[in-house]
């Protein structure tokens, strides 16, 4: 064998052995890593997780991943920084994981375990919706005046045309209505009664509000698989609604064995919520294995709640019922939280991205107030400036009012004559046209060259001779120029303020990321960016 191809096969030998390291392999196979900053790589997936839910909606793709690398720049530099040690930081994290995660506790604990069969919602709607009954509905003052309607009618029944004699207002018919019920719509009360009705059928005076109320059964329809399907949505939200407060229920229960809760009834019966703040101590009234809610901390709560109802107009309870209401929303909202915590949601799909997410997002929010607001602040004198230099943007532009007329040129021509000679402009036209001629106001800006030109040669009041403008031969009179108007400063002192801030803001940070930038060491992997970009781009809709 030739000593070259040898050597060629031995090589080859070597490097198909050679151990390759995690890190290497990558670039030779099929790597994911899309940027690296400093050493620390970031994947597609990091990239997809931000872009999900760093865009706006319909936002097209970046033309290169920059945006991805400031955001990653400037959490970084914030965790350099310990920002994530900032009390505000940890409160607005801690406040968005509870509330994510109590969602994902009764996903997984309540809506999950909801289950609602074609029979079960058949059963119901043959219990509750149906047969639909046609009701005459007769509201009288007195029983009397009830009863001598109804035995007008032998055996207290009548067919359809007997009953189109009655008339409201005689006899003591205050009213008639006329309508469909299902049995879920029928006062419980009078449900019983009119499922022993014929049709044609009346029923005994029935006390109601100030008066009584006779019912009359005018028809039955009874239920099919055609009026089952118009109510079956319904019908699954009533037994949605009535397996999640089960299903609820039985998860407080087990929560409440879980942590050991302890209520003193004896202590919550013997608080008075009319007595005086300082006469409640540290006694616990709920106790579990995490800690105690002291009568101090429950009154809180008491007095809470009942601001909240004395505003929004609620009744009162009475006083053991109102406290009860405290005592349950205390233990439920305080366990479903503490449970929600404990199972790590955000430590797994579909939390964890929206949660990292998050916490960088705040990360970098606290930087921004650390470091860029501050150089953002707005004087006076600058608001003062902006408006002095750019005050044509606030100046609102010269308004023309004129009545314009379009025709052919031998009726124009005849206007303007029948206008040089003494007529009235408007009344001429309105007699010629059939209809009075529109006068609109125009930024002079918009005006056509032509218009403008005509405009420019009158003053208020003046015909304007018969011209031509993009083929329509027209004529105008010139009813007033608004002159241009600057608006006071007072008016846009707001919105420069706002529009120099943001340009402080964006200025600081484009500086601040052009020495992120400097300091360290950034490579994108094109071939995997743009591949990357292949595969968002078809479906890349919102």
């Amino acid at each position: 064998m030739p000593m070259t191809l040898t050597r060629t096969i031995l090589f080859s030998l070597i490097i198909l052995l050679a151990p390759i390291s995690p890190g290497q392999a990558g670039w030779f196979w099929d790597d994911d890593t899309l940027v690296t900053i400093d050493g620390q790589k970031y994947t597609t997936e990091d990239f997809r997780t931000w872009w999900e839910n760093w865009r706006e909606k319909d936002q097209p793709l970046p033309e290169t991943p920059d945006p991805f690398i400031d955001w990653t720049l400037l959490y970084r530099e914030a965790e350099r920084m310990k920002l994530y040690e900032d009390p505000t930081y940890r409160k607005k994290v801690l406040t968005f994981l509870k509330a994510r995660t109590l969602m994902m506790l009764k996903a997984e604990e309540v809506d999950r375990k909801i289950d609602i069969s074609d029979e079960a919602m058949w059963q119901r709607y043959q219990e509750q919706y149906a047969p639909m009954y046609q009701l005459n509905i007769l509201f009288f003052h007195t029983r009397e005046a009830a009863e001598k309607t109804v035995e007008r009618f032998g055996d207290r029944r009548a067919d359809d045309e007997q009953f189109s004699t009655l008339q409201i207002g005689k006899d003591g018919l205050v009213s008639l209505q006329t309508r469909w019920y299902r049995p879920v719509g029928v006062n419980p009360e009078w449900l019983d009664i009119i499922r022993g009705l014929k049709p044609g059928d009346f029923t005994e005076p029935i006390p109601w509000q100030k008066g009584f109320v006779v019912l009359r059964l005018q028809n039955i329809q009874e239920g099919d698989r055609e009026d089952f399907a118009t109510v079956r949505k319904s019908i699954r939200d009533a037994l949605w609604k009535e397996q999640e407060t089960v299903r609820t229920r039985e998860l407080l229960e087990k929560l409440r064995e879980k942590y050991k809760v302890v209520v003193d009834e004896k202590r919550l019966a013997a608080l008075d919520i009319e007595a005086p703040d300082d006469s409640f101590g540290d006694e616990p009234v709920i106790t579990t294995d995490r800690g105690s809610v002291t009568e101090k901390q429950f009154m809180a709560q008491v007095r809470r709640l009942q601001r909240f109802r004395q505003q929004n107009g609620f009744n009162q309870d009475s006083d053991y019922d109102f406290k009860k209401q405290v005592l349950s929303g205390i233990i439920d909202q305080t366990l479903t939280t503490w449970e929600g915590l404990a199972r790590g949601y955000e430590k797994k799909a579909p939390l964890k991205g929206v949660y990292t997410f998050y916490c960088q997002h705040r990360l970098i929010r606290n930087l921004e107030e650390r470091l860029f607001i501050p150089e953002a602040q707005v004087t006076d004198e600058e608001i003062e400036k902006y408006y002095r230099e750019h005050i044509d943007e606030f100046t609102q532009p010269e308004i023309i009012r004129m009545a314009i007329v379009e025709g052919t040129r031998e009726s124009l021509d005849a206007l303007w004559t029948e206008v040089a000679m003494g007529g009235n402009f408007m009344d001429v036209a309105r007699e010629r046209l059939g209809h009075p001629v529109p006068v609109r106001e125009i930024p002079y800006n918009h005006l056509e060259a032509e218009v403008k030109a005509v405009v420019d040669k009158l003053t208020n009041g003046e015909i304007s001779p018969v011209f031509t403008v993009k083929e329509h031969v027209t004529m105008l009179q010139l009813v007033e120029r608004k002159p241009a108007k600057a608006m006071e400063l007072d008016r846009v002192r707001k919105h420069i303020h706002d529009k120099l801030y943001q340009e402080k803001v964006k200025a600081a940070r484009e500086a601040f990321l052009a020495r992120l930038r400097a300091q360290s060491t950034i490579e994108i992997n094109d071939k995997v960016w743009q591949k990357l970009r292949d595969e968002m781009e078809p479906t890349d809709e919102k």
